[in-house]
């Protein structure tokens, strides 16, 4: 029956077909919500620290410029000085298969690439730099292939990215605003080029003295460009700091020592090894196997013990392939391996508040000192440990700023704008010297410099202390004890 006018249609089939409609529309509207709400959940730290941790054992591929350096150095392990030319990066081809047997055979649930080492090689075609594959003998990009390849099999993809770069001359104390800029770019075609990336591995910034420091580079500012563009790409950092202030999953090591944090760390870290005779591969000597079965069942063992995820480095040769006798050793440990069971997510994993409600978080701060370091002569307990979202205050876990002894230290932040604060948050050191943090002065200060606010506390904050502004218009906080003595804070919130 032809129907010209569907309201010819008797009333109650009429009606009936306007309620289904009706019906289905609303289903596909809650559809569509669910659909965009689902695609807007983002994984919080807590969460994508744990499924790091999950995987247990991952691989490291060193290779870049060092590879063909050392093929061709008189000297044994030459490291790349950024003045190689591009064309001495010459591989005759790219297994990519092996490199993804390699890690399949290890039992193994992800692989790192070293996309840009110290020397600033680069193994991809960077708008910004002629130092990369397409000026070289083999204009493959690498990464590309490598992050397809790993994706294929279900792999994670973890990116390592340099921030020392000799060939651009990033570096310690003589970094510009352009170079940051160069920086922030690369990462952004990294992140934006090659799909879902798991993690982003830093290397080569505050890692050691002569590398571009967090003063030179603000970690905030990375932060959030990495979020911005990958909320769920997860920043480890080598550090060497156990704390949240400059990584969200820090390095606990790297070559393979005895877990050297304190014992009663738990949060997840990572913590990296080469299974052959070093990191990069080399034919001046011999580069067979060097870890034996029980060494790295050892390193497996006292990492993963202490919610610490091992990356074995191994090294692909001049041929972009793996030697024969890699696979033997990774099959050797995979065979007798156990592989612990799944962690609970820790109760105190990620940030331990709303740090989106923290004015002060991850925002540029200063101190009058910075005292010796805590450990290992690598780690400092700097001012930025006070706003890493972390509110746990033992020292001697680095979770804490701490400057020298000295008259009226002091700790400043920089809210980066005006604002009007209505809350000041003190979380103290939780160890046995919290009453260290007594007889001191908390201030607001304009964009001009000058103070618009004052407080003073006399008793120590156990283990925090909030106190109320009248919505004060300032940019900086600062704290400061009113006499001589150590300044050690666990964290500071600021709120409008």
């Amino acid at each position: 029956m032809k129907i010209n006018n569907i309201t010819s249609l008797p009333k109650y089939i009429y009606l009936t077909i306007i309620s289904i409609v009706f019906l289905i529309a609303c289903q596909s509207k809650e559809e569509n919500i669910d659909k965009v709400a689902t695609k807007e959940r983002v994984k919080s730290l807590a969460e994508l620290q744990h499924e790091f941790v999950n995987t247990r054992y991952q691989a490291y591929f060193h290779y870049n410029m060092c590879t063909f350096k050392n093929a061709t150095s008189k000297e044994h392990h030459g490291r790349s000085s950024g003045e190689e030319p591009a064309s001495m990066f010459a591989p005759s081809g790219l297994k990519i298969e092996e490199w993804v047997k390699a890690v399949k055979v290890a039992r193994m649930e992800g692989g790192w690439l070293t996309t840009k080492h110290h020397g600033g090689f680069c193994l991809w075609d960077s708008e910004f730099t002629d130092y990369d594959v397409a000026s070289s003998k083999d204009t493959t990009d690498i990464v590309k292939v490598f992050t397809d390849a790993f994706r294929k099999e279900g792999l994670k993809i973890g990116l390592y990215y340099s921030i020392l770069d000799y060939h651009h001359t990033i570096n310690n104390g003589i970094t510009s605003g352009n170079d940051v800029q160069f920086i922030k770019n690369q990462i952004t075609e990294l992140l934006t080029n090659y799909g879902k990336i798991d993690y982003i591995n830093f290397d080569g910034w505050s890692t050691w003295p002569t590398t571009p420091s967090f003063d030179d580079i603000n970690y905030g500012e990375i932060l959030t460009l990495v979020k911005k563009l990958q909320p769920e790409c997860l920043i480890v950092s080598h550090t060497y700091e156990s704390n949240l202030a400059h990584a969200e999953v820090p390095f606990a090591d790297a070559a393979g020592r005895d877990y050297p944090y304190h014992p009663d760390y738990l949060r997840p870290t990572a913590a990296s090894d080469f299974l052959q005779i070093d990191w990069w591969w080399d034919d001046n000597n011999d580069m067979g196997v060097h870890k034996s079965v029980d060494y790295i069942l050892g390193k497996l063992d006292s990492y993963n013990s202490h919610n610490s995820v091992y990356i074995l480095n191994i090294s692909p040769n001049i041929d972009g392939g793996i030697d024969d006798d890699v696979f033997v050793r990774l099959k050797e440990v995979a065979d007798v391996w156990e592989k612990p069971v799944d962690l609970e997510m820790g109760s105190n994993w990620g940030y331990q508040y709303n740090v989106e409600e923290n004015l002060a978080f991850m925002k540029p701060c200063v101190q009058s000192s910075t005292h010796e370091f805590v450990r290992d002569k690598r780690a400092y307990p700097r001012a930025e440990i006070a706003v890493d979202g972390v509110t746990e205050g033992n020292t001697m876990m680095e979770q804490t700023s701490w400057t020298l002894e000295e008259e009226k230290p002091w700790w400043r932040v920089d809210l980066g704008d005006t604002h009007s604060i209505n809350e000041i948050t003190i979380f103290n050191r939780t160890d046995d010297a919290m009453n260290s943090l007594k007889d001191y002065t908390v201030s607001i200060i304009d964009a001009a410099g000058n103070t618009v606010w004052k407080s003073i506390q006399k008793e120590f904050p156990n283990p925090s202390k909030t106190l109320t502004v009248p919505h004060v218009k300032g940019r900086f906080v600062k704290i400061q004890l009113n006499g001589t003595g150590n300044l050690t804070l666990a964290e500071v919130i600021v709120k409008e």
